[in-house]
């Protein structure tokens, strides 16, 4: 990107070889091999709240088409998202205006994501419009460029409202596509967990909760516990792991154990779903050096798991990192992937539109992330003339032009029910219509794109020559 570009916007911002004084946060100076990006406002919040409690051996980096909220976080790698689209005001709750944002920034991102990265976790909140529209293009870049890609998003309240959840359930599908796994955390959950907390407590605590979703898993790879756990184990259990969920709890005593990794089984943060079924697990187990853990400790964490699963899961991986601040305390953190059945992450709320992208369709409406292909084109019929104030209804000339329309991929049905038309009453022809309708869309001749467009369009109807109704029953609602 040009340097002299970014003075001009006065933008301290952005990737690794234009901040190339920044430490890279790997051990011994080595460059790191995780990054942790925060997309949006409530990703760059948490990231925010990330890099001031530290993670070992991580970068971090935050995107936002905010720049007064850029402007503000303590994080030194930054990327502005759209500066030239967005004028540095956001993208308000337009998740299109967030990806076009992104992939206005492609080259940055791209930038971000190289050199010695070989682990990207997204964390952002969904439902908005810059998290939900960029988060899945820099998931998207991430994939493509080989890195084992991990996002870890919140869903919104229930009293967010239903638009905004089915937004945010867009945005995670589109992650699903493009990601290995998917965690994700419900805010109502957080408000269960932290309701007699004061608002800025229990926003520290839902932060908090992301920190260690994101620390129990890097950890346990960029930290040498008793147990040896590196890059490739953790590759293993979470590559194409799909989605996934969390529990997390700490405990003391002498059965801290126990104790911990029961409650962790019974979050609030597991979405209501027990983890049987799941054959992928990865444990995190984390004590301080005052009072480590014991090898019946661990025996009781695995057993107790593997009990809950219902069967000996394909993959499982428990590891041991070091957290000073926890003491006497135990922690257990659990994620469970690769369910036979996957329920909707947002329990309530369903998609309007098919996510399912396959072979034979060449985009499918609604994913904002597939590029349209270049369609037919016909003749247009224009109107033409301005309307006449003598009667109610006045009149237009029409005329055909050269001008290009998009045509659907409506034709081969509406050719099928053309044929059925000739000259019989409306009535004895409803009956064959909608069995043809129904038989195409059972098997799938018609794609729900082909629907945007007007009725008359997709028959091929031509409006000069055939009402819309008999001209007997037209004189019934006739305008006067």
């Amino acid at each position: 990107m040009n340097t002299s570009l970014l003075q001009s916007l006065d933008q301290d911002y952005i990737v690794n070889e234009i901040v190339k004084d920044q430490p890279h946060g790997g051990r011994e100076g080595e460059p790191a091999i995780i990054k942790v990006i925060g997309v949006g406002g409530g990703g760059s919040n948490a990231v925010n709240y990330m890099f001031e409690n530290k993670i070992t051996d991580v970068e971090f980096a935050v995107c936002n088409t905010d720049r007064q909220s850029l402007a503000k976080s303590p994080v030194p790698v930054k990327i502005q998202l759209g500066a030239t689209l967005t004028q540095g005001l956001g993208a308000g709750t337009d998740a299109v205006k967030g990806k076009e944002a992104a992939l206005e920034t492609i080259e940055e991102i791209k930038g971000l994501l190289g050199g010695s990265t070989q682990m990207v976790f997204i964390t952002a909140g969904m439902g908005g419009g810059t998290g939900t529209g960029a988060a899945p293009v820099i998931a998207q870049l991430a994939r493509e460029m080989g890195k084992l890609t991990v996002a870890v998003v919140t869903a919104p309240y229930t009293w967010e409202g239903l638009d905004k959840k089915e937004q945010a359930l867009e945005g995670i599908e589109q992650l699903k596509k493009y990601c290995d796994t998917v965690l994700v955390v419900l805010n109502d959950k957080l408000e269960e967990l932290f309701e007699d907390m004061t608002i800025t407590q229990a926003f520290a605590q839902a932060d908090g909760i992301l920190l260690n979703a994101v620390k129990s898993i890097s950890e346990i790879i960029t930290t040498s516990g008793n147990i040896n756990t590196d890059f490739k184990d953790v590759e293993k259990v979470l590559k194409g792991a799909g989605q996934s969920v969390m529990g997390t709890s700490e405990s003391t005593g002498s059965d801290r154990a126990q104790t911990a990794i029961k409650e962790a089984l019974d979050s609030p943060l597991l979405n209501d779903r027990d983890i049987r079924g799941a054959k992928r697990i990865l444990v995190t187990l984390a004590t301080s050096k005052k009072k480590e853990a014991t090898m019946k400790e661990q025996r009781e964490i695995w057993s107790y798991v593997l009990s809950q699963v219902g069967g000996e899961a394909r993959m499982f991986k428990l590891g041991t990192i070091t957290d000073e601040s926890l003491s006497d305390k135990l922690r257990v953190t659990i994620v469970a992937a690769g369910f036979d059945s996957v329920e909707s992450p947002i329990p309530g709320t369903k998609l309007n539109r098919s996510f399912e992208v396959k072979a034979e369709d060449p985009y499918v409406t609604g994913n904002f992330m597939q590029t349209i292909p270049e369609p037919e084109v016909l003749r247009e019929l224009e109107m033409t003339s301005e309307l006449e104030e003598a009667t109610p209804t006045g009149h237009a000339d029409i005329v055909l032009e050269d001008e290009p329309v998009v045509t659907s991929g409506f034709e081969k049905l509406n050719n099928t029910l053309t044929e059925s038309e000739d000259n019989r009453d409306w009535a004895d022809e409803e009956s064959e219509r909608i069995g043809i309708m129904v038989n195409a869309f059972r098997d799938k001749q018609v794609k729900m794109a082909d629907l945007e467009g007007p009725a008359y369009r997709r028959s091929r109807v031509e409006l000069w020559k055939k009402p819309t109704m008999p001209a007997t029953e037209m004189e019934q609602h006739w305008l006067r």
